[in-house]
């Protein structure tokens, strides 16, 4: 089997009729691994914007959560770090798309669904009051769209804020910081950017990516005319009652029609000593950022190192869980986790401060986190379930602008042609459903046997 090659027995939700409700589709591979399952919000019953940096961020989303009577779904971008009063970061330039800084909304309807068409399994977790938003919902995941490529016009020029140059003086620096023992790890990333093609449709890309990639903790967000098109494979963190669990992912390779190459693809990242390296280094990274909140000795390194292989690309992925100390509340974990190691470097606030150093570009929404929030019914929240916003697009269709990062991180074995081609790998699927190209520059060669 082509391990890219579109599916044909499923399609996602139909969210063209809904679009003046502003639907939010998140997929869950937690409720049917391997099938098309998640939940659709539409409508808003309450929001909660923050613009920008906010020291009480996570209050006031905790807060937000605690007061609603609903699941609630949301976001938290990289940039909120800028209100931690333990850091002093230099400026850098704004992404090419903006999006406030953070972002909730408790819903006027939530659908969880597992399958698609007539056979879809439909559960309300909000049924809205208007009876005919819930016939449109159920519509939308019993008759669901079509699942098929985006008809877009002649692909169009990207732009990065680290060109294959710009990128090997950029890691030079990293690498130097590393050899200086300031850090041992740090995620280098770039922002890519562009405008859209003539024809582009936000829920063609976003059907497209899914086929592409099936990732498992996938999301389509509209804010106005700004759509949030993501196709992340990790999870940041899950909550289910008193147990926390995290699954950073470090190390990637290609997926390979041929079987045999394919395995040995998987066989490889797995043997692989920088990968490990880079895996067992965040992984400890998590488990001192768990033992924070955690009850004393339940820290444990479920898996290690594992290979998940999804439809485009191998991940290296660890599992790391906890039992939460009672009486912790949901703003004392993200104090403790956010932004996720695997995103950052380690130690993670010297490498924050090197990332904000070096990289050209703020991150905005991307090495943030997404996803949905219960209220515990003590004004706090409960379970919860967060993304790693990676394989992400955000699209203006107004303004016809987009922006999308990509990185990897940069450990003492790491080279810069493999961590530059490495970026690119991650950012093929992205840009295909966006109609981009990025030029091959002249000096990416030269950067092979570069330090």
């Amino acid at each position: 089997m082509n391990p890219t090659a579109p599916h044909s027995d499923w399609a996602l939700p139909d969210l063209s009729g809904l679009k003046a409700h502003a639907p939010w589709l998140l997929l869950d591979a937690s409720r049917a691994p391997g099938s098309i399952s998640g939940y659709l919000a539409v409508g808003v019953k309450r929001s909660l914007t923050l613009e920008h940096p906010d020291p009480n961020a996570f209050d006031r989303i905790a807060d937000f959560v605690g007061a609603g009577k609903g699941r609630c779904f949301g976001w938290v971008g990289y940039d909120q770090l800028r209100a931690d009063p333990m850091l002093n970061l230099p400026p850098q330039a704004p992404v090419h798309v903006t999006l406030p800084v953070a972002h909730w909304v408790e819903a006027e309807g939530v659908l969880a669904f597992s399958g698609s068409g007539e056979a879809a399994d439909c559960d309300w977790l909000t049924q809205p009051e208007d009876a005919s938003l819930a016939t449109a919902m159920e519509a939308a995941v019993r008759n669901p769209a079509p699942c098929v490529a985006p008809s877009i016009g002649a692909e169009t020029p990207v732009d990065s804020s680290l060109n294959a140059t710009a990128y090997r003086d950029a890691f030079e620096k990293v690498h130097a910081h590393i050899l200086r023992g300031d850090i041992y790890e740090m995620n280098l990333c770039r922002e890519l950017r562009g405008h859209l093609p003539l024809g582009f449709s936000a829920d063609a890309a976003f059907g497209d990516l899914v086929a592409k990639t099936l990732a498992p903790y996938s999301a389509h967000i509209q804010m106005g005319p700004v759509h949030i098109v993501s196709a992340s494979p990790e999870c940041f963190l899950e909550r289910q009652g008193d147990r926390l669990i995290s699954r950073p992912i470090k190390g990637t390779a290609p997926r390979h029609p041929d079987p045999t190459a394919d395995a040995k693809a998987a066989e490889n990242l797995r043997t692989d000593v920088k990968e490990r390296a880079e895996n067992v280094m965040i992984t400890d990274l998590v488990r001192n950022d768990l033992s924070r909140v955690a009850a004393p000795a339940t820290v444990e390194v479920e898996e290690l190192c594992g290979i998940h292989s999804f439809r485009n690309v191998h991940q290296m992925v660890s599992t790391v869980s906890c039992m939460v100390q009672p009486g912790t509340r949901f703003s004392e974990i993200l104090q403790a986790t956010f932004p996720m190691g695997s995103m950052t470097g380690a130690p993670k606030l010297r490498a924050v401060e090197i990332t904000a150093d070096i990289e050209p570009v703020k991150r905005g929404l991307y090495s943030g986190t997404l996803g949905w929030a219960d209220p515990n019914g003590e004004g706090d929240v409960g379970d919860f379930h967060l993304n790693v916003v990676i394989r992400t697009a955000v699209a203006d269709t107004e303004t016809g602008r987009w922006s999308a990062h990509v990185g990897g991180a940069i450990t003492a074995l790491a080279q810069p042609m493999a961590e530059w081609k490495e970026t690119q790998l991650k950012a093929q699927a992205v840009l295909e459903v966006l109609g981009g190209t990025e030029p091959v520059n002249r000096t990416e060669n030269s950067a092979q046997h570069h330090g």
